[in-house]
């Protein structure tokens, strides 16, 4: 039933996404993107409300258009909105008309998802069993993110449990996988300034030699991290931006580098925060250089919680089949739905975008210029969302539409 009522909006929505797809935006500017969204839920006869920050979108849908009352179940669906500083390298009609901005991450197919989710439940209301509030945050990929100011607006109050999917290339379209337990790291950015007497290369023993300091901070620091810490709590120091200096024959006095911290459990996440800036000092002192380490902390590991995969296995296997769930690895990478999970049960999935039997040398990963989502995964994220939506959601009791 949900799988015919979804194939009739499939058109609709892969127009939907390639809109977003050739307009793109960055976090917290999100304004197309939100009044696109809200125009299209009120058309289905919804009423979507814009977020305080004036970007994302929160919208309740109960069964029988009623407020619930205190005792009615409530699911939350989470979408990301925000697409990422890279440009878009694909040559296709969709392309981004935003120079320097593409959604290589996917987001616009998670928010075509959840719209399609919010359109199908408005055109099928009899269908929901429980109230359910569509959730479009903005800034997933900013730091900080947009989940705390989107938990701040009241996307949480009243949930019994959230939800979420992210689009994975390295699964096959029609399929998604999970893992109960942290699915995600914590992520954490790191930025360091060196400063010392600069001076002419002929004579490094009246300076400080800070191209060098820089360069012993970044091949030492990650090894030193990985011994001063748990190793069970999995750290991994990597740099991604180093600058100092203007001219060959010539000791700069300043100099940065900058790079991310990312830790499978929030026990290595804290410890790394910890101990980082002593230790870079460390490094830095029998140069004579000067260290100010910042840390940002930008979000804890993603925890799925065991009702929540389960729930979410059912979902998807009565609606894609009893083979289309998988099991996937923990990821490096952050994500901020983690934050929602701190506070409300659920979990969140790897929707599997890759074409079947496609070529790996054109399957590319996600912020990556050409990433480009087999969009046949729109389909399936509806279904999975409106199957977990249409069964009961308390715990041990099965689901009740067919």
């Amino acid at each position: 039933m949900i799988n015919s009522e979804v194939a009739a909006l499939e058109a609709e929505l892969i127009a939907f996404r390639r809109d977003l797809h050739s307009h793109p935006e960055l976090g917290y500017a999100e304004h197309r993107t939100t009044g696109k969204i809200i125009d299209a839920l009120s058309a289905a006869g919804l009423q979507p409300r814009r977020l305080p920050s004036g970007t994302g979108v929160l919208c309740d849908i109960v069964p029988g258009g009623d407020d619930g009352g205190t005792d009615r179940p409530m699911i939350g669906l989470r979408a990301d909105i925000d697409a990422l500083p890279i440009a878009d390298g694909k040559d296709v009609p969709y392309r981004s008309v935003n120079p320097g901005v593409c959604h290589a991450c996917g987001h616009d197919v998670h928010t075509t998802v959840l719209l399609g989710t919010g359109l199908l439940f408005a055109r099928r209301p009899d269908l929901l069993t429980k109230g359910v509030r569509l959730i479009f945050q903005p800034a997933e990929e900013a730091n900080p993110g947009g989940a705390p100011m989107t938990i701040e607006a009241g996307a949480l109050d009243g949930l019994d449990e959230v939800y979420a999917l992210h689009c994975d290339p390295r699964t096959e379209v029609g399929r998604i996988a999970l893992r109960t337990g942290p699915i995600t790291s914590a992520t954490d950015r790191i930025l360091v300034r060196l400063s010392g007497a600069g001076g002419h290369t002929s004579r490094p023993h009246l300076t400080v030699d800070l191209v060098g300091a820089l360069a012993q901070i970044a091949v030492e620091a990650p090894m030193l991290l990985s011994r001063r810490i748990d190793p069970r709590g999995g750290s991994s120091l990597v740099w991604g931006r180093i600058n100092a200096g203007t001219a060959a024959n010539a000791i700069p006095e300043f100099g940065e580098l900058e790079g991310t911290v990312r830790s499978l459990q929030v026990s290595g996440w804290t410890d790394a925060q910890r101990q980082l800036p002593s230790l870079i000092a460390q490094i830095a002192e029998p140069f004579g250089a000067t260290a100010d380490v910042t840390v940002t902390p930008g979000v804890p590991p993603t925890v799925n919680h065991a009702d929540g995969v389960r729930r979410l296995t059912e979902a998807a296997s009565a609606v894609l089949g009893r083979d289309a769930v998988g099991v996937t690895e923990q990821s490096l990478g952050g994500e901020d739905f983690s934050w929602m999970l701190q506070q409300v049960p659920g979990a969140m999935a790897r929707l599997g975008v890759r074409p079947a039997d496609a070529d790996p040398a054109e399957v590319f990963d996600i912020h990556q210029p050409r990433f480009d989502p087999d969009e046949r995964a729109i389909s399936a994220g509806v279904s999975v969302f409106g199957r977990l939506c249409s069964g009961d959601l308390r715990p041990g009791a099965p689901d009740t539409i067919a």
